[in-house]
């Protein structure tokens, strides 16, 4: 795992743009610290927005295989949970 990106708040009032480009550049969170002390986490919008679907599928997958058990290789599930995702995100025009 890689270790955080911490910068801190006066970074973003000084250099916003670059601040977003690193968010987007990495697609990491960005933990911003005030006075030595984590304050807020900044996080590209794309980023974001795959992470929440991503969440989504996963809730779905538990409930379904709560109502349907069946037993799936880590391939297979991969394969299924990417395919729902590029799904949703082409309903949505991600």
């Amino acid at each position: 795992m890689a270790a955080p990106i911490i910068r801190s708040s006066t970074d973003i009032r000084r250099d916003y743009n670059g601040i977003e480009a690193l968010a987007k550049e990495t697609g990491q969170p960005i933990y911003l610290t005030k006075n030595g002390r984590a304050s807020l986490v900044v996080i590209d919008a794309a980023t974001f927005d795959y992470d929440q679907y991503v969440g989504l599928m996963i809730d779905e997958a538990i409930e379904h295989n709560k109502r349907h058990p069946q037993t799936y290789t880590a391939e297979e599930a991969k394969v299924e949970i990417d395919r729902l995702i590029n799904e949703k995100m082409a309903e949505n025009g991600l």
